[in-house]
């Protein structure tokens, strides 16, 4: 390998938001995006496009990177250079021949760009993470993509020509969530993804740090969601994650009316915790077709769940709720064979204490229709664990639940590491710099005396300037 090929690092979204993370990393002619999803910004469920015309309007808005070579040509039309570089205000927009993407994980804000990539476009990620990508696809949830999916696994080191990417999967609230160190002709970077501690896997972080002290990191890139003012000098108290499930199956022991759980359904692992206490409880999980059809072609692919006793009796414990018109994605469900017996509304409300109904957000009016009826003897109970909305104020999910009588319990524990556990990550690895992004807040991480930066939107380096800079702590 040459040292006279050049590394570059472009840095486009995610560095004062909370997802849509976008960098570009470049050696020679060959260069790899990680990652493609996008954060919060002009678009709502009021406000949006449709895939043959939304890269365009989401280029224009700085949602997703200006890098031509990504995107199916027949949605970006022409879109040009040109029109790139005023938005962004550069005389320069990086762009090589030899390009790849890269997805850490399932999650909107990291990979809802893959169905406006172009056929052929070679897109790394964990089989753990493609296993609910094809779930979420099934569900509705989003089209398929044309690009190229090139499956790795936890470990794995794959050489690009220029520069060799060492995969190794992290802890989050998803399947196969994985981050990586590149191996460059002269320098080492390490992007951790989304991580926690308090999750079921917290020693796959230990692992990705002596990683990084082996190679020796010349730059971290680490995400810094709960980085905010009152969490600098007060660590939170995290839920377990496997404390989750425990507490929707108390809910279920605690009264004799329904249950209505929001989990998010990509959060695999888990729907199958929440399976397996359903069944403890003595109760059934009443699911729509788009929530069983996520489970059942995700989870009979998921590496992670083999052997997990969610799959030998979801059969038994899951009823699917035939109610067509509220249980469909924004795309076709795909036509899955689904071996549930169907329930319908009538015999829900017949004998509450015999179900819990996986309710998502969009179909919280499914609420009125289960809690009318003569015999209203029992309080059902909401469990909300972080399905959306994220927050436990959301004013419509309150007003429905206030208006029939259903208690609220808030069972929430996130994916995301405290801003102490990004610092003592960080000081561990000891790198030449550290970059904190995914964050409302970076510049008030507290590196421990690593020397930190905040990049502005489409700002480029050159890795030996970047690393090299000199700059306060």
């Amino acid at each position: 390998m040459s040292h006279q090929v050049v590394e570059h690092l472009t840095f486009y979204g995610g560095l004062t938001t909370i997802g849509g993370v976008h960098i570009l990393y470049t050696c020679g002619d060959t260069g790899i995006v990680f990652d493609l999803g996008m954060a919060r910004g002009f678009f709502n469920g009021d406000v949006r496009v449709q895939t043959d015309s939304g890269i365009r309007s989401f280029m224009l808005t700085r949602m997703a990177p200006p890098i031509l070579g990504l995107y199916d040509p027949s949605l970006v039309g022409d879109l040009g250079e040109t029109e790139l570089k005023q938005v962004w205000g550069k005389d320069h927009l990086p762009q090589v021949s030899n390009l790849h993407g890269f997805v850490s994980h399932i999650h909107q804000d990291h990979m809802a760009l893959l169905p406006s990539l172009r056929a052929g476009l070679p897109l790394w990620m964990h089989r753990d993470a493609y296993a609910v990508y094809e779930g979420v696809v099934a569900a509705g949830e989003y089209e398929d993509t044309q690009a190229d999916i090139r499956l790795v696994d936890d470990g794995q080191i794959v050489d690009f020509g220029t520069f060799r990417i060492e995969f190794i999967e992290v802890d989050h609230d998803s399947p196969g969530v994985t981050g990586f160190i590149i191996h460059g002709p002269k320098h080492r970077i390490a992007f951790t993804a989304d991580w926690r501690r308090h999750g079921r896997n917290s020693h796959r972080l230990d692992r990705f740090i002596e990683r990084c002290q082996t190679v020796g990191v010349d730059l971290l890139i680490t995400e810094g969601t709960r980085m905010r003012p009152d969490t600098l000098f007060r660590k939170p108290k995290d839920r377990l994650e496997i404390e989750v499930a425990v507490e929707c199956r108390r809910a279920m022991e605690d009264t004799e009316g329904l249950v209505y759980v929001n989990v998010l359904a990509r959060n695999v692992e888990r729907v199958a915790d929440l399976i397996v206490r359903t069944q403890e409880a003595g109760r059934q999980l009443v699911m729509d077709e788009s929530t069983a059809v996520l489970w059942k072609e995700a989870a009979a692919k998921l590496v992670v769940l083999k052997g997990h006793l969610a799959l030998e009796m979801d059969q038994k414990v899951i009823r699917l709720l035939s109610t067509p018109n509220w249980s469909k994605g924004p795309h076709p469900v795909k036509d899955v064979e689904l071996p549930y017996a169907s329930i319908t509304q009538n015999e829900i409300r017949a004998d509450k204490s015999k179900y819990a109904v996986y309710l998502t957000y969009p179909h919280i009016p499914l609420i009125a229709e289960l809690e009318i009826g003569e015999s209203q003897t029992a309080t059902s109970i909401y469990v909300h664990a972080d399905g959306n909305p994220l927050t436990p104020n959301d004013e419509t999910l309150l007003k429905w639940l206030t208006e029939f009588g259903v208690q609220y319990r808030y069972c929430a524990t996130g994916g995301h590491a405290s801003p102490q556990e990004i610092m003592e990550l960080t000081t561990r690895i000891a790198p030449r710099l550290v970059v904190p992004l995914h964050s409302l807040h970076p510049t008030l991480f507290n590196s421990g005396g690593v020397r930190k930066y905040c990049p502005t939107p489409g700002e480029s380096f050159e890795l030996s300037e970047l690393v090299g800079k000199q700059l306060t702590v």
